[in-house]
């Protein structure tokens, strides 16, 4: 009896820390809205007086607004190497095709289909969490 009542407050305990954590939609915010939410922030957490929260908002919304393009910047750059590595796989398919015969590049293509779907199955990697 002890044991399950030491586990219902376990749970409790456990679902009132994750509801706490809150939602985290700090990456739907616009540079414009973080600055001024940061800004406001730091005034409360510093008691910061007029003149320097306007210095504090011109230098968070310089900041916000390079973090967003390098983010934009490091998209583009993803998407090129994703290119690239396409075409190198295809460039790559297409040497196996003359050096393998029919029936080793079937058995060789059906293999590779086999690993796709055996990692698709694994989920997401890091930075591949749907966080778009």
């Amino acid at each position: 009896m002890k044991k399950i009542g030491f586990l219902i407050v376990a749970l409790l305990l456990t679902g009132g820390m994750a509801m706490a954590q809150g939602p985290r939609n700090g990456n739907k915010m616009n540079p414009k809205e973080r600055a001024e939410r940061m800004t406001e922030r730091m005034a409360k957490e510093y008691s910061l007086n007029e003149a320097q929260k306007k210095d504090l908002l011109e230098a968070n919304m310089a900041f916000t607004e390079k973090m967003a393009n390098r983010a934009e910047d490091k998209k583009a750059e993803m998407e090129e190497l994703r290119k690239e590595m396409q075409n190198n796989r295809d460039a790559y398919d297409a040497k196996l095709k003359k050096i393998l015969t029919e029936e080793q590049y079937a058995a060789y293509s059906k293999k590779q289909a086999e690993r796709q779907k055996k990692m698709g199955d694994r989920g997401p990697r890091d930075g591949q969490r749907g966080n778009k």
